[in-house]
């Protein structure tokens, strides 16, 4: 096969990033734009060892799953890629996503246990409750938000975005209507100089919305900006953050400060209460969160006599949510800002079972294997990387009899699966569509231990 070889390709199955795929001479094919069920006439673009990649030329047979994607700008924003797929359809392309991981990458019988069907978020558009957009001026000297254009660093302008609550897409209008009134300078990325990078808004469910201008140099004109903003409906708190580096894959810098209102927001996932600030990692999509919680403890089967361990517990958001049935929680984290929001969040609740200790998860199990010392039930909410191998051969040593394992990527969910199965045993795993419009599936799996009483 070369470049530019043209023939009909049929689309069987869907890809990572949300691109068809279909096998030529058992290569796969990788084709943007291409559904599963689709016949596409197709040019190759480019050719590697084990793959290939195409454009369509003509769509010979099209799905009835293919809809128009409500977005203006989803042919070149980076952020949505399955908006031209019925969202019934693709709840369960995820599903499949996870079938076809555990397939590739484990030698586990998919059927052998319950792969249920992919619980839908309550809202499948303006769910996400946190922007944090990139700014520039517009040939009118205007201030506007932008989007990351698809496979580029280009920017492109985004006026609403549907999948932002809709208070975000409102105050990002209003307050650089008001930047401008001020002459607030943005950053120039080519000279390397300017005030504003990006604007970052968070809102909980009542609708108060935290605000933060990350800003590279510091300048008085923002301050002015905060005592405007604050006056704002829905917004209680306005922080700044100077961010000088120019590596873009860093949202934040080190020094943050509150201008005005409020120094946190407060989020309430049933009756528990988050402690949130600009750079508090939180679930994005709040609504679907409390359909993980739920499913978390209710897989969890506590009676308040066991000791759970939270690996990777962040700001102790499921630890907290789990302490009121456990008899003690034990949260695990490496990152100490984190620890010091999950002890603030305990004692805002006012609970006394929960513990959130500042350190490397794999080493606790290992330690307290060596101690004699035990835990019931284990939940792990790792980053798209998974547990890895030796987290996961320190679990098989362990004895924990349950394992909630959340995880963010099917790819590296069915590979610690595979180390897993050794002690445990498969007893479900629950797809969750937490970012809709994306090809992203989260999942919660329970495993049992073999030799559990």
């Amino acid at each position: 096969m070369r470049e530019k070889d043209k023939f009909i390709l049929d689309i069987k199955r869907l890809g990572i990033n949300g691109e068809g795929i279909g096998y030529y001479n058992k290569l796969a094919i990788f084709v943007n734009d291409a559904i599963p069920g689709e016949g596409v006439n197709v040019e190759i673009t480019k050719v590697d060892k084990k793959m290939a990649f195409a454009k369509v030329l003509e769509y010979k047979k099209k799905s009835p799953n293919r809809i128009d994607a409500l977005c203006p700008y989803y042919k070149e924003c980076g952020g949505c890629n399955v908006l031209h797929i019925k969202y019934d359809e693709m709840l369960k392309l995820k599903r499949d996503l996870i079938i076809e991981s555990i397939q590739r990458y484990t030698t586990i019988n998919y059927k052998s246990f319950e792969i249920r069907q992919t619980i839908p978020s309550p809202k499948p558009f303006n769910y996400r409750n946190k922007s944090q957009v990139p700014l520039r001026k517009n040939i009118d000297g205007n201030f506007e938000t932008c989007m990351i254009k698809a496979k580029s660093n280009e920017l492109i302008k985004v006026d609403d975005c549907l999948v932002n609550d809709e208070i975000i897409n409102k105050l990002n209008k209003d307050i650089l209507k008001i930047a401008d009134e001020i002459g607030i300078s943005p950053y120039l990325a080519k000279y390397n100089r300017g005030v504003l990078r990006y604007l970052a808004i968070r809102v909980n469910k009542k609708g108060e919305a935290m605000v933060c201008f990350i800003c590279y140099d510091k300048n008085e004109k923002i301050k002015e900006l905060a005592k405007r903003v604050i006056e704002l409906p829905n917004v209680v708190s306005v922080y700044e953050n100077f961010n000088r580096t120019t590596k873009a894959t860093e949202l934040y810098g080190e020094e943050t400060n509150l201008l005005e209102g409020k120094e946190f927001l407060i989020e309430e996932i049933g009756n528990i209460k988050y402690q949130l600030t600009p750079k508090t990692f939180f679930q994005l999509n709040t609504l679907q969160a409390e359909n993980m919680f739920n499913l978390v403890l209710k897989s969890a089967k506590l009676s308040k006599k066991e000791r759970v361990l939270d690996a990777y517990c962040g700001v102790g958001a499921i630890g907290l949510y789990l302490a009121k049935m456990a008899k003690e929680v034990i949260g695990v984290e490496t990152n100490p800002s984190s620890i010091e929001a999950a002890k603030a969040n305990a004692k805002l609740n006012k609970i006394n079972n929960a513990k959130f200790i500042l350190g490397d998860a794999k080493e606790l199990i290992t330690q307290m294997v060596e101690n004699n010392e035990s835990f019931d039930v284990l939940v792990a909410d790792p980053p798209r990387t998974g547990l890895g191998e030796e987290f996961a051969k320190a679990v098989l040593k362990s004895g924990i009899k349950r394992f909630i394992y959340v995880s963010c990527n099917p790819s590296t969910l069915a590979k610690d699966l595979e180390i897993l199965k050794d002690k445990y045993t498969i007893s479900s795993i629950t797809p969750l569509d937490m970012f809709p419009g994306s090809v992203h599936v989260e999942s919660i799996t329970l495993l049992v231990r073999k030799d559990a009483k």
